[in-house]
């Protein structure tokens, strides 16, 4: 994108973690007139009602709003009888068959919560087009955004059981700055009712696969490709072996750490090490390209986000073979106590719109009919997994590295870590909305102070990428879900 390395940007440093199907090849950077449509879309209201609201609340924090998160009638937000836990459903949706599909994990966390346990359904739940502040102005929390105070109605944990058509990823993406937000979305009540059961019997110690703490590491490294060659350098790498005063991710913590890189990063060394004679780990992070596929092409729904596995051999064509789908994962498969950080595009799933490509008609380019989650976390959840965190939309390389493509995997290890240390996971991935709140206060700056000029154009088209990219990261499955450290070994 010509422009946006005014400010020192190495524009052969961004890159989309994605492969093309049609073509075989790395989804490509954006295009020319995508930069100029994104400070157009910057300027209008909802985008600008969006960073204002976040670049307000977080110049508050120099008033008394110190943290995003809980606020000080909370002392310690990993305990659901102070924080609070809550499952929202759309206002038009009848929300019984869920409920009944999620008893076991409804009655755990009402158990655990008491008094600051929620429901929101009927009209207390989201109404179609409604805005995230203006949810929470109708549950009592006032106009805007701010640090979290439970007994206020609206618990800390918020788990949204809702398609991203019924519910956008925008309402999720805002109302996460403060809370912890998860989402659940099958297409059946009985992957609802699998995936409840199993993490209830987890956290109540009933049913744990795992006898000590193991966590896999899974990044390829195509010698043909840059993508994935500098995520292995600059962040599997340093996490395997140790960076300056950082060993080893997890040794502090007691995990053993099984490592799948480049050559060994092959689809079947994936699936042994989830269903291996041990169980599968308590942590899985893969750092992969991910699979797209054209609106009209009928893989899409199944595959795309798919992670692309060093099977694939060379830009030109990839195959079913080269990539781990969800059909791929065996029915008997169990993923109890499982978490799972995908890093790949379209890893968590998608919108209808395209971003960053532009269409004949200078609109974004449409990439499917509807937005949708992706498959492959589904079908995990749905076997037993805790949770997994995955990006919406495209991952670009600004997740591990800074605008001027220095290396910085210090968000991604925080959270990983704060999982290896058995806190929820809600509050755990709080490293990335403090991330995007803080990259926001300059694109507010900017769209109120901006004289048009063609150099301010390109820094604001900019920090609109970055501050995406850190933005739409999500979890799914409940929030309030964490490893159990207590019943795990520590390795020596």
């Amino acid at each position: 994108m010509p422009g946006f390395d005014a400010d020192g940007t190495d524009q052969d440093e961004l890159h989309a973690n994605g492969v093309e199907a049609e073509t075989g090849r790395p989804l490509p950077p954006p295009e020319n007139g995508s930069g100029a449509r994104i400070v157009d879309i910057a300027g209008g209201s909802m985008a600008r009602f969006e960073d204002e609201t976040v670049a307000g609340r977080h110049a508050a924090s120099d008033c008394g709003v110190d943290t995003f998160g809980t606020d000080s009638s909370v002392e310690n937000p990993e305990e659901l009888d102070q924080a609070g836990w809550g499952i929202v459903f759309p206002a038009e949706v009848d929300a019984e068959p869920y409920k009944e599909a999620l008893h076991p994990l409804l009655d755990l966390r009402r158990s655990q919560a008491g008094d600051l346990f929620r429901v929101f359904e009927k009209d207390a739940g989201i109404r179609p087009g409604e805005e995230a502040t203006a949810w929470l102005a109708r549950q009592g929390e006032g106009p805007g955004l701010a640090a979290v105070d439970p007994s206020r109605g609206v618990p800390y944990y918020l788990l949204i059981v809702a398609s991203p058509e019924d519910v956008p990823m925008s309402f999720q993406y805002l109302l996460d700055v403060f809370w912890a937000v998860g989402r659940l979305h099958f297409d059946n009540m009985e992957n609802y009712r699998r995936y409840a059961e199993a993490l209830a019997q987890y956290e109540k110690g009933e049913l744990i696969f795992q006898k000590s703490r193991r966590s896999v590491l899974f990044s390829t490294a195509h010698e043909f490709d840059r993508a994935t060659a500098m995520f292995t350098r600059d962040v599997a790498k340093p996490f395997r072996d140790g960076s300056g005063s950082a060993g080893p991710l997890g040794k502090r913590q007691g995990f053993a750490l099984t490592s799948l890189l480049e050559r060994d990063a092959r689809k079947s060394s994936l699936l042994a090490a989830l269903g291996g004679a041990e169980g599968p780990p308590s942590l899985l992070f893969s750092g992969t390209h991910g699979m797209t596929f054209g609106k009209d092409d009928p893989r899409q729904r199944d595959c795309q986000g798919a992670l692309v596995c060093d099977d694939w051999e060379g830009y030109g064509a990839v195959t079913e073979d080269d990539w781990l789908s969800a059909g791929d994962l065996p029915a008997s498969l169990r993923l109890n106590g499982m978490m799972h950080f995908l890093f790949a595009c379209y890893g968590a799933g998608w919108e209808a719109v395209d971003t960053f490509r532009d269409g004949p008609d200078g609109r974004g380019r449409q990439i499917a009919d509807k937005p949708e989650m992706a498959r492959l976390p589904q079908a995990m959840l749905s076997r037993g997994a805790l949770s997994v965190i995955a990006h919406v939309d495209r991952a670009w390389s600004y997740s591990f590295r800074t605008p001027l493509g220095r290396p910085q995997s210090h968000p991604i290890r925080d959270v990983l870590t704060r999982l290896m240390q058995g806190k929820r996971i809600g509050n755990a991935i709080d490293q990335f909305n403090a991330q995007w709140s803080a990259l926001t206060i300059p694109i507010a700056e900017i769209m109120r102070n901006s004289a048009g000029d063609p150099a301010t154009r390109s820094r604001l088209a900019k920090l609109w990428i970055i501050r995406d990219d850190v933005r739409n990261y999500a979890v799914l499955g409940d929030p309030a879900a964490r490893i159990r450290m207590d019943l795990l070994s520590a390795e020596p």
